[in-house]
């Protein structure tokens, strides 16, 4: 065989192999009939990073912004995991190292920052340096933590304030300096009246979650190592966090959802999140506790609810936009069961205008 039948042999064998597998996954591939799509924007995708908590709180807020008639926005995810970070360590230093320290937060992080140091536009803040077009972190979240080791280790016997400045000067060198001021659509703003002028106000955005361990109805700290701020969460029943999602859905407003995705149900290659078939029971707060407890639950990804549909068999799932891109057979969406939402949800950032009547009168 010479050397040109090899090379024509090996590329259609290739060929047919690419053929095979693309056919095998659309004919995995379930269709759904939709329920209510919400308007979002384009699906982004977060790289190398475990900044999803970001990706997934801005697209929800983008979609706010859609909702309220303010057009589209594609917001800086960086702007916000940098000033987070810089949060973060400052707790870090008080907690003397006893804190997590790393990527990893939660929704409430998102809106904490657009309170206190405003929001900026993508192309204001792209925050990639050294990487064109795709997001790496690893280095970065290395060096982050390696130089907060050596700060709280405290050679000196007494900490400086300088430690602040290296720390930013860090996190300048990896993702760019802090935009103080801007141009954006003609006019001049800085971070808080860019949110100003967006119209967002972070008061109109609570947590929501659903476990036994405390009252139902009731605020707790968030028990997640994620949860390094220490945020209050509103706690509810299981079939109430279920029916808080679909009344958001149903009355034009799309919900940030966290969730378990370490366990054989969550496919993102197949866009599917199910349960498996013997696990189709109806999903108590007691199951939601002992694999919350037991680890079988953990607090890994942060996505971003904006419908909900119903496959041929009449079931129902929420459409989940993800942050991994688009290679999936429907666009870098999800279709979640509502047996698995109801079993692996961890959290909700919900809009409070959002609520049904009965658990928003709870709150006052």
């Amino acid at each position: 065989m010479n050397r040109e039948t090899r090379i024509l042999r090996s590329t259609l064998i290739l060929v047919l192999m690419l053929a095979f597998s693309l056919t095998a996954i659309s004919q995995d591939t379930p269709s759904f009939k939709e329920i209510v799509r919400l308007p979002a924007t384009s699906v982004k995708d977060q790289g190398h990073t475990g900044t999803c908590w970001s990706f997934a709180t801005l697209s929800f807020l983008e979609s706010e912004l859609l909702r309220m008639d303010q057009g589209e926005y594609d917001l800086s995810e960086m702007y916000v995991v940098r000033n987070s970070y810089i949060d973060r360590a400052g707790l870090y230093v008080r907690f003397h190292g006893h804190l997590n320290f790393g990527p990893g937060a939660q929704a409430w992080d998102a809106i904490r920052v657009m309170q206190d140091d405003g929001l900026v536009p993508q192309k204001v803040y792209p925050g990639q340096q050294q990487y064109a077009g795709m997001h790496r972190h690893g280095e970065m979240d290395a060096v982050l933590k390696g130089y907060m080791k050596k700060v709280i280790g405290n050679p000196n016997g007494t900490l400086s304030s300088s430690w602040k400045e290296g720390f930013r000067g860090i996190l300048d060198a990896y993702l760019g300096d802090s935009p103080l001021g801007f141009s954006w659509q003609g006019e001049r703003y800085d971070p808080a009246s860019f949110v100003r002028d967006l119209g967002l106000d972070p008061s109109d955005y609570m947590p929501v979650t659903s476990f036994m361990n405390h009252d139902y109805f009731s605020w707790y700290v968030f028990e997640s190592p994620d949860n390094w701020s220490m945020e209050q969460i509103y706690n509810v029943p299981p079939d109430d966090l279920v029916r808080i999602v679909k009344h958001s859905l149903q009355e034009g407003y799309t919900v940030a959802w966290a969730a378990d995705v370490t366990n054989p149900g969550f496919d993102s290659r197949r866009g599917l999140a199910l349960l498996p078939q013997d696990e189709e029971e109806p999903v108590t707060g007691e199951m939601r506790q002992r694999d919350f407890d037991n680890y079988s639950t953990t607090d890994d990804h942060l996505m971003h609810i904006t419908g909900m549909a119903e496959d041929e068999e009449g079931q129902r799932y929420f459409i989940v936009k993800n942050s991994h891109g688009k290679g999936n057979p429907y666009g870098g969406y999800l279709y979640v069961s509502i047996p698995y939402f109801r079993l692996k949800t961890t959290s909700l950032m919900i809009n409070q205008e959002s609520l049904p009547s009965d658990i928003s009168r709870r709150l006052r």
